[in-house]
């Protein structure tokens, strides 16, 4: 699994492409059964969470950063900057009600004002080649991806 938030966060989208929402924790642990953020499963994360439904994927992605937290808090996982997760939050609640295919021009002005990591969203999202995206899992795929390419290129610094 990848390191970045960014990429977990995509990897649950496309694992959750699908399913229809509200959706119920055990359909959710099903799909996400051999899915781990930083080598715990994913299935420990989502027993943490009190909710036994989510009304959409943001919705998700929050609850299981609130747990993450939660492990940390308590000692049971180490803890770790989550701000890949909160970075992919913002960008499906600023996308939300967006109809896919979507313009890369209308998903910058979506974006503008958001950053990662202290770097301007209008950067990153230069950085990606494509000019239209299916979904929002590819379109937080395509994000970390130039992500990947400006850190080795040492034009940002090296994430999570």
């Amino acid at each position: 699994m990848a390191r970045r938030g960014i990429s977990w966060a995509a990897e649950v989208l496309k694992r959750i492409r699908g399913l229809d929402f509200p959706v119920k924790k055990d359909v959710l642990k099903e799909r996400l059964k051999d899915v781990y953020w930083r080598g715990i499963p994913l299935t420990k994360i989502l027993d943490e969470i009190q909710k036994d439904e989510f009304e959409s994927p943001a919705e998700l992605l929050h609850e299981i950063s609130e747990a993450i937290r939660k492990l940390e808090e308590r000692g049971e996982i180490p803890v770790a900057s989550k701000k890949g997760i909160n970075w992919a939050v913002e960008v499906l609640k600023r996308i939300r009600g967006l109809d896919f295919p979507a313009k890369k021009e209308v998903i910058a002005e979506r974006l503008k004002d958001l950053y990662w990591m202290g770097i301007p969203m209008s950067k990153i999202l230069d950085e990606v080649k494509k000019e239209e995206f299916e979904s929002p899992a590819e379109l937080l795929h395509e994000l970390a991806e130039a992500i990947r390419r400006l850190e080795e290129r040492g034009e940002i610094p090296v994430g999570e």
